[in-house]
């Protein structure tokens, strides 16, 4: 019944520039296939220039990691490399592809005994911290404040509350939890008396006594506080929660039109708060009620993002060198446990980037139930159908779990553990965001319960979100309802996600942050810069701008190779100088910068060459357009007076010829499946200088698909595993869990065999994985062998494959605990089970 959605239990530039490619970097898992075929589409369809990549290895898992290991071999490596690289001033987004730890255990930085509420459980997502990367590197736990995010668009309040001194903050922190422990001892005592007598306890008045006596404490800070504070909604809706308890129903009435004046509009949750039920029949509280329902309020204006802004608790911009700076994060795809296949999340990225600017004419749905994951949003559905409305866009407020039957959902708003999508018939337009608010929809690992986000995404979503462990029903670590709204005008996927949520340290969001569906248009043209011919020395570039929309252009920007190099206001001209770059061929995007609040945005981008010297590269023998990630790539290039001839993909060196010509042979696996683009790069040992050659720009990928197994003649299959270990007989095992190839009598340093046939429904790329105490020799499929390089910890092994029956071999050698976890999936993973993994039974079961 508490108001913790907005207790802050710790304490309390740049002119904005829209969220485009240069704006964004993108980490990638360099061990993990799944993770480089995900980014490599982002890359391509978001045109990220390549030194926003940043490539990372020897990460010890992908589900959960310490708040330590976060900070070291993720947090801290990626920020380095953005200074580096100079890309500091214009990085506002670091977007994760996929198989990176989506969890993260924070209990190391809750230090001194310090205990938290029990709604602030310490497991926290890879997006919000790095969204509050400042408080994580400090290890300054307020990154668990429920109202840590300044730049979340807040309710308008018609009172201001004074500003909170620290120990005004823990004295309210402390009060709602000892409230906290007295409500859960009554229902344990309740339950408790429930179990012996079989019915409700006729002692439960007395129950209720020990608990109102328990809160009367609370209460008398509540009070203390509210007199310091006379304008804070949630403090004085909590207190005349407490009143109510404690049976003083007039004081309590008092404290609660205090509320409602001060903001308190929620009339679903104080209609449904079982700490008013001895004011129900009050005339006076019914009169409050009525007054919440009707109250018309607004939200702060959606605003463009900017990471070197500081903001300040109320919301504002503070002024330059001031206020908390944030980081923009999402996650491009999930492909583990319940996640979505490789092929479902490239298919989305795709979908999602052609929405852009297309003004979906469908509607967005706000469901409305009696779940308290409906409930605890439902009091801002209307004013944002009314706002969204207003806005020239269709929007609902309809009962139920899911739209049903329809055929245009621009977006949806749903409170319900599980939902079947398909079932509901409704069809998702690109560019949707749906979410739920429930407990485990951002767990994905094999066996956690309730729809996961992924489902959003499966059937078409741009985005969706979910917290990573256990939130409880809170408004503040969920997105608002105006997310919807600030997409609606005009602001990307991540910038609505992160204005709609106060607290977002558990919120995982998947999908494209750069998706901008009512984007409004800019168009640019330039005068100076030439289509497919040379430039050398100065370079005079005149930027125009015209918006059917309306826009005015209020700056231009000139990247050369992602980076930002020069700024122009309208009527200026940009002043290129060429011979301060690299000879050869350099992408060169001009971007103008709208008058709007969003900083709407157009581009115009071209392939500029350049060349102020005299040496030119010679590149034969150049890819085939599509390259099986079997198949060695063998590039020969050449260039007089180099000293060596590196290959750049997005940054990063694969492949090097050594003096002036040679071959270069790369492993396409190390690329990762999908577009790719290679740069080479001379340089020249007279003036150490370096020149580009023309880029290489191809697709990889998987080899046929491995074709469907017979069984031999009359075998029949049964369920398991077999596993042989040394030269004992063969074992079946149903279940791949804890120690059971232990079970199955593989000693330590012992040789073992595991064998098995399986099928699969569709043909795909389909991926095992397997961590453990053991070295594995070999994994082949239908005979063929399957090498990809190990990482850290987990092995990461893709395999295509048709339709039908297929035969699993691994060959390993188990270490000393005999450990071994293997998984297995196309749309996600999930450990091997005796249903899905069999072996050809003996003959005499097989007659049976």
């Amino acid at each position: 019944a508490l108001a913790l959605a907005a207790v802050v239990l710790f304490g309390l530039s740049t002119p904005a520039q829209a969220l485009g490619p240069e704006n964004t970097v993108v980490v990638v898992n360099a061990e993990r296939w799944a993770s480089t075929c995900v980014a490599n589409e982002f890359i391509h369809v978001r045109r990220i220039p390549p030194a926003n990549v940043i490539y990372l290895s020897g990460l010890s898992n992908f589900e959960q990691i310490s708040v330590e290991e976060f900070r070291e071999r993720i947090l801290k490596p990626v920020l380095g490399t953005i200074a580096e690289r100079g890309l500091a001033p214009q990085i506002d987004c670091v977007t994760y592809s996929a198989d990176l730890p989506t969890a993260i255990d924070v209990s190391a930085d809750i230090v001194g005994g310090r205990k938290l509420p029990s709604v602030i459980t310490p497991v926290a997502a890879i997006n919000g911290l790095t969204f509050l990367h400042e408080l994580v590197l400090a290890k300054d736990i307020r990154y668990l404040d429920l109202a840590a995010n300044h730049y979340a668009r807040r309710v308008v309040s018609p009172a201001t509350d004074s500003p909170w001194t620290e120990d005004q903050q823990r004295q309210y922190a402390e009060a709602l939890q000892r409230w906290q422990a007295a409500g859960q001892q009554r229902r344990k005592a309740i339950e408790e008396r429930k179990k012996k007598d079989e019915q409700p306890p006729a002692d439960e008045a007395e129950i209720n006594a020990t608990f109102a006596s328990a809160v009367t404490e609370s209460v008398t800070t509540l009070r203390e506080l509210a007199a310091a504070h006379p304008r804070s909604a949630d403090l004085l809706y909590n207190l005349a929660c407490g009143l109510a308890v404690t049976g003083k129903a007039d004081d309590a009435l008092a404290a609660l039109t205090q509320a409602v004046d001060a903001g308190w509009w929620n009339f679903a949750h104080a209609e449904r708060d079982d700490d008013f039920r001895a004011l129900r029949d009050r005339e006076e509280f019914k009169a409050l009620l009525a007054r919440m329902k009707a109250a018309k309020f607004d939200v702060q204006p959606t605003t463009a993002f900017a990471a070197d802004a500081g903001w300040l608790p109320n919301g504002d911009r503070a002024p330059a060198g001031q206020g908390a700076r944030y980081l923009l994060s999402t996650m491009l795809a999930y492909t583990s446990g319940r996640g979505n296949s490789v092929r479902e999340a490239v298919t989305g990225l795709r979908r999602s980037a052609t929405a852009d600017g297309t003004r979906p004419p469908g509607t967005i749905y706000f469901l409305q139930n009696g779940d308290v994951r409906s409930t605890t949003r439902e009091w801002a559905f209307a004013r944002a159908v009314e706002q969204l409305n207003a806005l020239g866009v269709s929007a609902a407020v309809v009962p139920g779990v899911l739209p049903q039957q329809k055929a245009d959902v621009a977006g949806a708003m749903i409170g319900s553990a599980d939902f079947d999508w398909k079932a509901s018939g409704s069809t998702l337009l690109p560019g949707a965001i749906c979410e739920h608010l429930t407990s485990f929809g951002g767990v994905l690992h094999d066996g956690a319960g309730q729809s996961p986000l992924t489902e959003f995404l499966r059937h078409g979503a741009a985005g969706a979100s979910g917290t990573v462990t256990e939130p409880f029903a809170l408004q503040a670590k969920f997105p608002m309802p105006h997310i919807q709204v600030h997409y609606a005008r005009g602001a990307s996927l991540v910038e609505a996600f992160y204005q709609s949520v106060t607290g977002p340290y558990q919120l995982l969001i998947v999908g494209d942050p750069l998706c901008k569906p009512w984007g409004k248009r800019i168009d640019v043209t330039v005068k100076g810069l030439p289509i497919d011919e040379r430039v050398a020395g100065r370079v005079a570039i005149t930027p125009q701008a015209s918006s059917p929309d309306g826009l005015e252009p209020v700056a231009f920007e000139l990247f050369v190779d992602g980076r930002l190099t020069l700024v122009a206001k309208p009527g200026e001209t940009f002043e290129w100088d060429t011979t301060k770059i690299s000879d050869g061929r350099h992408r060169v995007a001009i971007i103008c910068h709208g008058s709007d609040p969003v900083r709407s945005s157009g581009r115009i981008e071209r392939l500029v060459h350049v060349r102020n010297g005299a040496s030119e590269f010679t590149i034969t023998d150049t890819p085939l357009h599509n390259l099986p990630w079997t198949k060695t790539l063998e590039i020969k290039a050449s260039h007089p007076g180099a000293s060596e001839i590196v290959f750049r993909h997005n940054q990063r060196i694969v492949g090097r010829i050594v003096g002036e010509s040679g071959t270069a042979s790369i492993d396409p696996r190390v690329l990762g499946a999908g577009p790719v683009r290679i740069v080479p790069v001379a340089k020249l040992t007279a003036d150490a200088r370096e020149v580009f050659g023309p880029p290489l720009e191809f697709t990889i990928s998987p080899p046929p698909p491995l074709p469907s197994r017979e069984l031999p003649a009359g075998a029949k299959l049964a369920a398991g595993l077999l596993v042989t270990a040394g030269d004992q007989p063969a074992t079946v095992v149903t279940k791949t869990e804890g120690d059971w190839l232990a079970s199955a009598g593989v000693k330590p340093n012992e040789s073992f065999t595991i064998e098995s046939w399986f099928k699969v429904s569709e043909a795909d790329v389909y991926q095992f994985q397997l961590r453990g105490d053991v070295s594995i020799e070999s994994l082949s499929v239908d005979d063929d062998r399957q090498d990809w390089s190990p990482g850290r910890e987990w092995r990461f092994v893709p395999v295509h494959l048709a339709a039908g029956t297929h035969l699993l071999r691994i060959v390993g050698r188990a270490g000393e605990r005999t450990m071994l976890d293997v998984r297995f999936g196309g749309r996600g993973t999930r450990r091997l089970t005796g249903d899905s993994f069999q072996h050809i039974a003996p003959a005499a079961d097989a007659k049976k």
